[in-house]
């Protein structure tokens, strides 16, 4: 009797889940209006990947049951699918990846333009380190979808599961439905991004020019050295934020440099035309080695 009932409860209990996620996945399709606002409005706001990526998995877990969200693009320019941005519920032990198309679920996406469904990771025999990556995530199932615009193909955008056959043919249709919205605002970002960085570019080199322009005048206005070196170290800190400057001569018959000027607001060892030895100082490194040479704190601790 016990026996009986214990598996006429286990069953209810099995038809009850089953039933809700039935109702789950069909209700998504009947709000899909909605969720393309929801969508759009979330995209709208949005001048970054990350935070795009934030909002809409909260909007896309009322269609699909996922625990990881990540957006992979294809480089065009070295022919890789890029990891680019990902969230998670749970903690992710890889936030850079780059693969060959053909090694990554996306690119096979990318390529198709078809959405691809794994039910059992670990029955799926192709994409060793995505695999890899995804089980040590406690992930069991993924689903990745084309992003791309009427423009041009941009990736995929991945979902993963740590239940297994977690996507169903009416999640993926569903999803399909939003991630062709989420490809332009994804578009648009990248664009936002480009144009940003293109900006900064701008920026460097004008204030490269501007660099280049003041210690011209300061060589042409006929100073005494000492004042020279002055003037460009004061150049040189509007552009480079810095508290040390210095200017080490190499003197032959010694074999070692002389500290010939310095600027330094602050109460420091080194004194002007003290003589520092080659071998073991900043300036021997990058003097022996014929380049620039850069120090961190630990460099210069040792």
């Amino acid at each position: 009797m016990g026996h009986v009932l214990g598996d006429q409860l286990q069953g209810r209990g099995d038809a009850m889940v089953s039933e809700a996620r039935a109702d789950h996945r069909a209700c998504a399709p009947g709000n899909l209006h909605r969720m393309l606002l929801d969508v759009s409005h979330a995209t709208a706001s949005h001048r970054d990947l990350k935070s795009l990526l934030c909002d809409l998995a909260g909007l896309l877990r009322r269609v699909a049951r996922f625990d990881r969200l990540a957006i992979v693009l294809h480089d065009p320019e070295r022919d890789v699918m890029r990891l680019h941005t990902i969230v998670s519920l749970e903690p992710t032990f890889t936030t850079d990846l780059e693969l060959p198309v053909p090694e990554s679920p996306a690119g096979l996406v990318w390529q198709t333009q078809r959405p691809l469904v794994v039910p059992r990771i670990d029955r799926e025999t192709r994409f060793a380190e995505v695999r890899r990556i995804l089980r040590a995530e406690g992930m069991r199932s993924f689903c990745v979808l084309p992003l791309t615009t009427p423009l041009r193909r941009l990736g995929g955008l991945s979902f993963a599961s740590q239940d297994e056959d977690a996507f169903s043919d009416s999640d993926v249709e569903v999803l399909q439905e939003l991630t062709s919205q989420v490809a332009l605002a994804v578009d648009n970002t990248l664009h936002h991004e480009a144009a940003r960085q293109a900006q900064q570019q701008l920026a460097c080199e004008r204030d490269r020019l501007e660099l280049l322009l003041e210690v011209n005048n300061a060589l042409v206005s006929n100073l005494e050295p000492r004042a020279l070196f002055s003037a460009i170290a004061t150049c040189l800190r509007r552009v480079v934020a810095h508290d040390y400057t210095s200017l080490a001569v190499y003197d032959r018959e010694r074999n070692a440099f002389d500290m010939w000027a310095l600027e330094f607001a602050g109460k420091g060892l080194i004194k002007e035309h003290m003589f520092v030895p080659v071998e073991g100082s900043p300036a021997g490194r990058a003097f022996t080695a014929g380049e620039p040479a850069r120090f961190g704190r630990a460099d210069l601790a040792a």
